[in-house]
């Protein structure tokens, strides 16, 4: 939960660190083809909460899933199996809206301000480490934990 809730504190971030006057819907996702940083933070973002296998969130699910099978929770599971496959097509879409889409080919006004934080590109960067290597933070996390206690 503390991962998830990270990954999206910084995705609000992102999402506010371009202000958006005249369009408030998904065509104003097309602000961010202009920073292509922003476009990378929201990919990783996006594909650690959708559960894609190299990402964190995938492992999180992965035992959270695997903890109904033990406990002979089936019907939950096959509910929450398909809730998953639903996220995961959602999420995807985003990305995909977000990478094709080009702010010049569409019609309407749109006014962007972004307010540049040193701040944020430290904690987002290394928030977007910790979701594509964060197998590797929790293994040693756990090995020392183990260490200590055993």
């Amino acid at each position: 939960m503390f991962i998830y809730n990270l990954s999206l504190t910084v995705l609000f971030w992102t999402l506010l660190s371009v202000i958006v006057t005249e369009i408030k819907n998904m065509y104003s996702l097309a602000n961010f083809s202009y920073n292509s940083y922003f476009v990378f933070i929201l990919t990783v973002l996006l594909l650690s909460m959708a559960g894609v296998p190299p990402f964190i969130g995938f492992f999180s699910k992965l035992f959270i899933i695997t903890l109904l099978m033990s406990s002979a929770f089936f019907l939950l599971y096959s509910l929450l199996f398909i809730v998953l496959f639903i996220g995961l097509y959602f999420y995807i879409q985003n990305i995909r809206f977000l990478h094709t889409t080009n702010p010049l080919t569409l019609n309407t006004p749109q006014v962007s301000q972004e307010r540049v934080v040193p701040v944020y590109y430290y904690t987002s960067l290394y928030l977007a480490l910790l979701l594509v290597l964060g197998l590797w933070y929790i293994d040693d996390f756990l090995l020392v934990f183990v260490w200590l206690f055993n």
